[in-house]
């Protein structure tokens, strides 16, 4: 359910690719243009810093050899620059860098290998040790960096032809924190056309890596972060002047190419690249990106100095072209969720206890509430009160077939607990007496579950352990996808703006039979419940929580 304009994919071509007598010397099928300025880019060399140095300095020496003659600005590592975080390992990454020094300056990205994994915290003590700070800080084109004393995330700028660029070098799973910075650097910077490097962003499949599709795609295995479809979301659509984006990490069939228009107009090139599974831990290829002396032709190669040699498939040697903002507002698309308000709306107005309405402001759906004792209430305030977990204590029952016709939903709510313990008590419930039913329960306090069945037959997230307490505020938010995850029905769940769990399930959502729908029993007090006809995204579902219980996202949109 992900939105943008355009989207360009190139066949996969597999890596054991033969090279043929007439592309051993480079440049040959497409030759190097006088006036052009080359980027070099190094995909995971995790492998040469362990096993095969050699192919390591092949290609820093290449690069240093002919910076001059191929007019070679920039240097980029996508990550994984060592196999273990071993001071030996980061002595021949130092060493090869070093060929560099004085001649081409370069951006390191992080990558998973590069963190001390027995750290308590996420830990580059020996990237920091063997690039200081200081160092780098000499270079004329470097801009600075996230956090001071540490190389994880950092920005350079630089000329290209006649344009200016930056580039922005991202730690893997970039932590909010750190996008936020990154988004007031591409602000600040509105007038440099960018490129961002990062570990892991685009997936062997030519899609981004989206935790939420229901597979183990994930940029960071330590499962922190933003993956590539949230910084797709957060991060480089929102920006007019963003070019290009650069990952690695995949080893497994690691090409990947995709285009997509971002929200100014602009064509975003999302490229990754991955040779460690090859011979010698990649045989020293490197990519290349030459920007033509017209401003707008970027030609992309990859080559190694250790063999003289070229990869031609339709991922290694290709040109597109910069297509830049034609838009001063940003556009959406026309199924941007932030435009589609909810089908059914409750905000629990008015004062009252049993036989109280409680008003559905958006739709028809108005509910009643059923107070035996009379202790539950709305307080006037906008919350609802229910008391108990006992039903006679409060529920509200509302309409029948509110499903009916719909094979998407999302059921949106904000409640406090309010007892200490709980037995399986439904927060919300869309379905039968029997066994066909759709909700969110509470089996204890902090054991939740979202859940589809039908015939009895029950698919189901269930989270333990969850913080919870009375008196402690909630956002849940479960989502049922009709094509979620390669067109199969995909069931999320998220608490407090997160994503906590998603399931692909063979259960058909028009299959629930809603004849008795209701809120309760639970002992809770409610400040707002939402029903949607589409699957929230991940984003709105950020936006919503943020929002809080009394402002629709369309308010705050932009």
């Amino acid at each position: 359910m992900r939105h943008f304009l355009k989207r360009i994919t190139l066949a996969l071509i597999v890596l054991a690719v033969s090279v043929c007598a007439a592309d051993r010397t480079l440049g040959q099928k497409l030759p190097w243009v006088e006036g052009s300025t080359t980027i070099a880019v190094l995909p995971d060399t995790q492998y040469y810093s362990q096993k095969y140095p050699d192919n390591f300095k092949a290609q820093t020496s290449w690069i240093a050899d002919n910076h001059k003659k191929r007019n070679i600005a920039y240097v980029w590592h996508l990550g994984d620059i060592t196999q273990h975080d071993t001071p030996e390992q980061w002595e021949v990454a130092k060493s090869c860098f070093g060929m560099l020094d004085g001649k081409v300056p370069y951006a390191l990205a992080t990558g998973n290998h590069d963190y001390d994994d027995n750290a308590p915290k996420r830990d580059t003590t020996l990237l920091t040790r063997h690039f200081p700070l200081e160092a780098v800080r000499q270079w004329p084109t470097f801009g600075g960096v996230q956090q001071a004393g540490v190389l994880d995330n950092s920005f350079h700028l630089l000329g290209i032809g006649q344009q200016k660029w930056i580039i922005l070098s991202l730690e893997i799973g970039p932590r909010d924190e750190v996008v936020a910075w990154a988004n007031s650097v591409l602000e600040q910077h509105a007038d440099r056309l960018a490129i961002i490097v990062t570990h892991a962003y685009l997936f062997r499949n030519n899609t981004r890596y989206d935790h939420t599709s229901g597979h183990s795609q994930r940029a960071s295995p330590h499962g922190w972060g933003n993956d590539g479809e949230q910084l797709w979301q957060k991060l480089v659509r929102r920006h007019r002047n963003t070019m290009i984006v650069l990952s690695g990490h995949v080893s497994t069939g690691g090409l990947g190419y995709l285009a997509s228009e971002a929200d100014y107009g602009n064509v975003v090139h999302q490229m990754m690249v991955d040779y460690e599974k090859m011979r010698g831990g990649g045989m020293a290829y490197l990519r290349l990106l030459e920007f033509l002396p017209d401003g707008k032709t970027v030609q992309v190669r990859t080559y190694s100095p250790a063999l003289d040699a070229v990869l031609s498939s339709e991922l290694e040697e290709f040109r597109f072209t910069l297509e830049l903002a034609d838009r001063d507002t940003p556009k959406r698309p026309v199924d941007d969720p932030f435009y589609r308000r909810p089908i059914h709306r409750y905000s629990f107005d008015g004062s009252g206890t049993s036989g109280a309405k409680i008003v559905d402001s958006i739709g028809d759906a108005d509910g009643v509430l059923h107070s035996e004792t009379g202790r539950s209430a709305l307080d006037g305030e906008g919350r609802l009160a229910l008391a108990s977990n006992d039903g006679r204590d409060g529920v509200v029952e509302l309409p029948p077939e509110m499903l009916d016709g719909h094979d998407e939903v999302s059921v949106e709510v904000w409640f406090t607990p309010t007892a200490d313990h709980y037995n399986w008590n439904s927060v919300w419930r869309f379905g039968d007496d029997g066994g066909d039913f759709f909700w969110y329960t509470l089996r204890t306090l902090t054991a939740h579950r979202a859940e589809i069945a039908v015939a009895g037959d029950n698919h189901d997230i269930q989270r333990k352990g969850i913080p919870a307490a009375p008196g402690k505020p909630m956002h849940v938010v479960v989502t049922y996808d009709a094509d979620g995850s390669d067109g199969q029905p995909l069931l999320r769940c998220y608490r407090d703006g997160a994503l906590v769990g998603a399931l692909v399930t063979s259960k058909q959502l028009r299959d629930v039979d809603d004849t008795h729908n209701r809120l309760g029993p639970v002992a809770a007090t409610f400040d707002e419940l939402r029903v949607y006809d589409y699957p929230l995204s991940p984003v709105h579902v950020e936006r919503t929580f943020a929002a809080g219980p009394t402002r629709l996202p369309e308010a705050d949109a932009n």
